[in-house]
Order: C-alpha cells, then structure tokens, then sequence
C-alpha cells in the first residue's frame, strides 16, 4: 500500500469512526413515546403543519397566534413529560413559508427540550 492508498485508508476509517460516534450517543425514543408525541402535535390546533426530522420536530404555525419560543418551549414540557429524549423544536411561520413556496424556512421560534 501506497502513503496516498494509505492515507485515503485512514481517512475514511476516520469518518466511521466519527459517523458511528456521534450516531449511537444520540438518544432515541420508543415507538410509544414517538406515538404520544405525535398525538400532541396532531391535536394541537395551532400547528398547520410539522414535520420530523430524527428528533427534530419543525412545526408551522401563523405567527400572530403564539409567541414562537415560548410554544416552542411549552411543546418540550410536554414532549419531556412523556419521557422524550433529545428532541428539539423549530417554530417557522406557515404563512410566510406558504407566499414562498417553501423556500422561506426561516426559524422564528426554539427550544431543545431537556
């Protein structure tokens, strides 16, 4: 093996390594956690639209009727009382994101629950 065959070697193994890290020290969640989660957000009449990605939960909401970090943070005090583990929410404002088309993603509210 060549020192460039060798340092490609390393590299990748390098990025495995890290990936399979930073992978399994993320929390999970149970399939029942996830479930009641979901039914908070699914009753929720102010969310228009949400979407998870991993633990991340982004919800759109119309900016007039919350003040976005503080829904942010009530969504967390009920995700943490069914026992979640490292979600985080992002409140975006649904109107704006909508007169976009899905381009304007701008974050006007956060809480990462714990």
């Amino acid at each position: 093996m060549n020192k460039k065959s060798a340092l490609i070697f390393f590299l990748v193994l390098a990025a495995v390594v890290a990936t399979w890290f930073f992978e399994s020290n993320k929390p999970t969640n149970s399939d029942e956690v996830i479930a009641e989660m979901n039914k908070v957000v699914e009753s929720d009449s102010r969310i228009k639209s949400y979407v998870w990605n991993y633990s991340n939960l982004a919800v759109g909401v119309i900016k007039e009727n919350v003040e976005p970090n503080t829904y942010a943070k009530e969504l967390c005090g009920q995700f943490l009382a069914l026992g979640a583990q490292g979600v985080e929410v992002q409140v975006v404002d649904v109107l704006k994101l909508q007169r976009s088309g899905g381009e304007d993603w701008k974050e006007i509210g956060y809480a990462k629950c714990r």
